[in-house]
């Protein structure tokens, strides 16, 4: 069985599932069938076919393929109706692909899938609930033991998991991952305690435009009680006060007498 699809046969296990991963339909292999009982009574199937790829992209001709060889064909369809017939009569089979790296518009995908009554899952949401679920309880299974030393290992390793992402990320992702860990509450908390060299530093990287600066503290910033302290104690800043001192600098006025001699 694949990386993958003993991620996912993990997940199901987990939510209660019984799993089939050996059912095939002459040479053809059959994804995951997921049945759920209650006590000895059948009250829910699943046939789950599983298709990742680090590299590739899910397109349109990609995701043809997959419903056709694995969910039109009538020899897999009347392998797992032949399965599950003796243990529940008229009980519909739920359709599902996971699928990884989708682009971000997705819907042309999901609304080929969708008229074909299949349902989509996306690997990441699965590996990420997986991960999130491990404990320090140790695992038999190699993959699954795998990802949890990813976990406790790297990932609670500030600096080496760092070292990793900083590598292994495109600049785009790193903006992207940035943008993400910044929209989380927890981590915002964790930021005010930013000291002020990496503060200025994180400014200083961030190229905005002096226009842009102040806007920014005017209406995300400051407020009634700091904004009076914070112009204040600007101005007193040796080169801005200079700066300051020329602009508000106003000419004197010249006699009337050198008008009218």
């Amino acid at each position: 069985m694949s990386a993958e699809k003993e991620v996912v046969n993990f997940w199901l296990n987990r939510k209660g599932y019984f799993t089939v991963n050996n059912l095939k339909s002459k040479n053809k292999d059959i994804g995951i069938l997921a049945l759920k009982f209650d006590k000895t009574v059948l009250e829910k199937i699943m046939h789950l076919e599983v298709n990742c790829s680090i590299t590739g992209i899910a397109d349109q001709h990609y995701i043809s393929d997959i419903i056709s060889e694995k969910f039109d064909d009538k020899g897999i369809m009347s392998t797992i109706s032949e399965y599950s017939k003796n243990m529940k009569k008229d009980i519909k089979i739920e359709k599902i692909v996971v699928l990884n790296s989708l682009p971000k518009e997705k819907s042309e995908i999901t609304g080929k899938l969708e008229k074909k009554g299949i349902k989509l899952v996306e690997f990441e949401d699965i590996l990420s609930d997986v991960m999130k679920g491990l404990n320090t309880g140790y695992f038999k299974d190699d993959i699954i033991r795998t990802l949890q030393i990813v976990k406790f290992l790297l990932v609670q390793n500030p600096k080496k998991f760092v070292d990793v992402l900083e590598k292994n990320l495109s600049q785009q992702k790193m903006k992207e991952m940035i943008a993400e860990m910044l929209d989380r509450d927890g981590i915002v908390k964790e930021f005010k305690k930013t000291n002020e060299e990496r503060l200025a530093l994180i400014l200083k990287q961030a190229m905005i435009k002096p226009e842009s600066l102040a806007k920014m503290l005017e209406n995300d910033v400051l407020n009634r009680k700091t904004r009076k302290p914070f112009i204040s104690s600007l101005i007193k800043q040796e080169k801005i006060g200079i700066v300051y001192k020329k602009e508000v600098n106003v000419k004197k006025e010249k006699p009337l007498s050198r008008f009218f001699g």
